[in-house]
């Protein structure tokens, strides 16, 4: 593989730097990967190789060209790469980025397609934060059930209780969508409330339902028959309309932290207003700013699914052994694209 004399990595992940909350040994990891690399120490890596970190800049940013002129290799958070960036910035264009590594498992803001075409490698980091994930949509689950954030803002404000009792949980059916490792992990630790669960997956993994007591159903089915339904899938389009909320109960409780695209969250919100489903659990800052959730058992937070010591030092390690991986000539972990080591 030529490599170039010079060789950029910028670091825009904005947790990269983040200082674990406890003693973690493997804390501080990942930059010392590419300081080993910076310092040209990594076996094999040719050239000179400069770290930039900017992990305090705004992801909602849009991301420029002149911003990563004469970078190589990115540890990418949420900033889109559209197509047009990527054909000014790519080898294609005479540019010189070469990888964009995801840190995080979700690669919608890469168009992979044009970054192939651009012939710069896109990676991600399944896994990493599957644990992290499903701890934060298991507690969101409880949270919801218990209407915790609308008993906050009343005994916070000096309030006494208003509204229906909370929700048992133990013994009632669990729904999951989707049964990758969140969605498997979920089950597993919420095992001890002894729920009745059954799933809806295009792709079931039959052995692991069957090892856990868990019955293949379809969508339509486990909505119908769920008391708590918690989304965990792959997909880019909407699953829970206004169709589907329809058919809620007002004892269902929805979790969503996977993606905002999965619901209509305006739907939902009427539906939690109205009484016609218990709450709504989502890990997504809400956007919808006419839709106030002051009083009503909507429970939101910032897309923190994997913000622990573990989900965040497993994702620099991975987006960093990438990098590495890529200056030593050899093929990144996770590549999304192998089209692409045609032109290396």
């Amino acid at each position: 593989m030529h490599h170039p004399s010079e060789q950029t990595i910028l670091v825009l992940a904005t947790s990269f730097l983040d200082q674990p909350v406890t003693a973690h040994p493997k804390a501080g990891a990942a930059r010392a990967l590419l300081d080993a690399a910076a310092a040209g120490t990594t076996a094999d890596a040719a050239g000179t190789v400069t770290v930039r970190y900017r992990c305090d800049r705004n992801p909602a940013a849009e991301l420029t060209a002149a911003e990563i002129e004469g970078v190589t290799a990115i540890i990418a958070d949420l900033e889109r790469y559209p197509e047009e960036l990527l054909r000014q910035v790519g080898p294609a264009g005479g540019g010189a980025l070469r990888i964009i590594c995801r840190y995080g498992v979700g690669t919608d803001s890469v168009d992979i397609a044009a970054a192939t075409r651009a012939g710069v490698m896109v990676t991600n980091t399944p896994g990493c934060n599957s644990l992290p994930t499903a701890e934060w949509a298991v507690t969101t689950l409880l949270d919801v059930a218990g209407r915790r954030t609308v008993h906050h803002e009343r005994a916070a404000a000096g309030n006494p209780k208003v509204g229906p009792s909370r929700l048992d949980i133990t013994g009632k059916r669990l729904g999951v969508v989707g049964t990758g490792q969140i969605g498997r992990r979920v089950v597993e630790l919420l095992s001890g409330f002894h729920l009745n669960v059954v799933a809806f997956d295009p792709y079931p993994n039959h052995e692991w339902a069957e090892a856990h007591g868990v019955r293949y159903v379809s969508l339509d089915e486990l909505i119908d028959g769920s008391d708590f339904i918690t989304l965990h899938a792959a997909h880019r389009e909407q699953m829970i309309g206004e169709r589907e909320v329809a058919r809620f109960r007002p004892d269902t409780v929805l979790v969503n932290c996977a993606r905002w695209v999965l619901v209509d969250n305006r739907a939902v919100y009427h539906a939690v207003r109205e009484g016609r489903m218990y709450g709504y659990g989502v890990d997504e800052t809400w956007t919808e700013v006419d839709l106030p959730l002051a009083g009503l058992n909507i429970a939101t937070s910032p897309h923190v699914g994997s913000d622990t010591d573990a989900g965040k030092i497993n994702m620099q390690l991975a987006t960093a052994r990438q990098i590495v991986q890529f200056l030593s000539g050899e093929t990144p972990e996770n590549l999304l694209n192998p089209e692409t080591l045609q032109r290396r």
